[in-house]
């Protein structure tokens, strides 16, 4: 008895793409449902001879039409 197996899969999420925009390199394309991702990254810094801490925070907001906004916030946190 010869028992033939076939697997079908579909792939429903978006790849990220390649880019020249940094931003793209870091966050999802549109996808549905998709509302928000945030991108935290933490470095030492050196302003004027002092090493402070920075703090930058990447936000991407999708729209239900498909695009989404991207902003940047910096903090000198100590």
């Amino acid at each position: 008895m010869n028992k033939t197996k076939t697997t079908k899969a579909e792939f429903q999420k978006s790849a990220r793409i390649v880019s020249d925009y940094e931003n793209d390199m870091i966050f999802e394309q549109p996808r549905e449902n998709l509302i928000q991702q945030e991108f935290v990254s933490y470095e030492l810094t050196n302003a004027g001879g002092v090493i402070k801490l920075r703090k930058s925070t990447k936000i991407r907001k999708y729209h239900k039409n498909g695009g989404y906004n991207d902003t940047e916030s910096i903090e000198i946190l100590g």
